[in-house]
């Protein structure tokens, strides 16, 4: 019997990748170890990010925007159709409970944070702003906390675009301090959490109306992170891909045991709005268009030079399976 390939991914752990934690699932062939901490706090994700793109370890669950941009530079990786992180963003826009905004084209002449630039949660709400209530990104201030991952860092920001870091510690949980003090106008973060912040609100009171009415018109979920994995590990073991595709797919069916009731209100949710499974691990239309339509806001954003080939970007065994 051949021996097991050791790999490491990093992931988050979540109800979605706990079965692979705890070892309940285990991919064939394959001697998997997952993780998950890189830094501190809110940080921690970021590094994750950097990590990967960096190949520091093999792989792992990746800012989908940051790989893309990577992947345009000839970066030796490509992904799976994991969406690990999928969802909408209307919810990520936050203000002080004290504002007095009440859409997202007030944010004109205002100040904004976002923890890193072309972090996939910042392309897909600053599309949003553009695209569905008229205010471009030149007509903002940009505050971040986190260098862009890689070369990227490196990049000059679009032409009129003003982005500058937030005073020091450069942390995301002082930049959320700054929006709480009413020194910053709104932050653009995923982290549910944060709508418990008794000095936060989020700027839709009814995000969840917002968004079952932009997927009705748009069939878009926006995916944020997917998995992504060294060539050289396919390359060497074109096998891995088929194993690590079926591993995910059955940690995903187990995801429900490690919820907690406000997780599960949540999934119900969505089954409701879609109609349909949202999170498929595989390229399906509704998967394809909001990888198009990301790609489109980059390329909007002029973080992109020019459009890859979507195809190109996964494993194309992957998209067979």
């Amino acid at each position: 019997m051949a021996k097991p390939l050791s790999l490491t991914l990093g992931l988050s752990a979540n109800p979605r990748t706990m079965a692979l934690f705890d070892g309940t699932v285990q991919p064939e062939g394959i001697n998997l170890t997952c993780r998950s901490q890189f830094s501190e706090g809110y940080d921690n994700t970021g590094a994750r990010h950097r990590w990967i793109l960096e190949g520091k370890i093999p792989g792992g669950e990746c800012s989908t925007s940051s790989f893309i941009l990577a992947r345009n530079r000839s970066i030796p990786m490509k992904i799976l159709p994991v969406f690990l992180s999928r969802g909408f963003r209307h919810r990520c826009i936050l203000c002080p409970a004290t504002s007095t905004m009440e859409s997202p084209s007030d944010l004109g002449g205002k100040k904004v944070t976002v923890h890193r630039y072309n972090a996939t949660t910042s392309v897909w709400v600053r599309g949003l702003i553009q695209n569905e209530y008229g205010v471009h990104p030149s007509e903002m201030d940009w505050y971040v906390a986190e260098p862009d991952v890689g070369e990227e860092g490196r990049r000059p920001k679009p032409e009129g675009v003003r982005v500058q870091f937030i005073a020091p510690p450069r942390t995301r949980e002082h930049a959320i301090e700054l929006v709480e003090e009413e020194k910053i106008d709104a932050a653009l973060e995923p982290y549910p959490s944060l709508a418990e912040y008794l000095r936060l609100r989020r700027l839709f009171p009814d995000h969840l109306q917002e968004e079952a009415a932009y997927f009705r018109k748009a069939q878009v979920i926006p995916i944020i992170h997917s998995v992504a994995l060294r060539e050289e590990v396919v390359d060497e073991n074109p096998w891995v891909v088929g194993s690590l595709l079926k591993a995910f797919r059955q940690a995903r069916a187990l995801e429900e045991k490690y919820m907690k009731d406000g997780q599960k209100r949540e999934a119900q949710w969505y089954r409701e709005v879609i109609g349909e499974d949202p999170f498929s691990y595989r390229l399906d239309d509704c998967a394809r268009k909001s990888m198009e339509t990301l790609i489109e806001y980059q390329l909007q954003q002029q973080l992109l030079d020019k459009k890859p080939v979507l195809e190109n970007i996964f494993f194309p065994e992957s998209l067979t399976l």
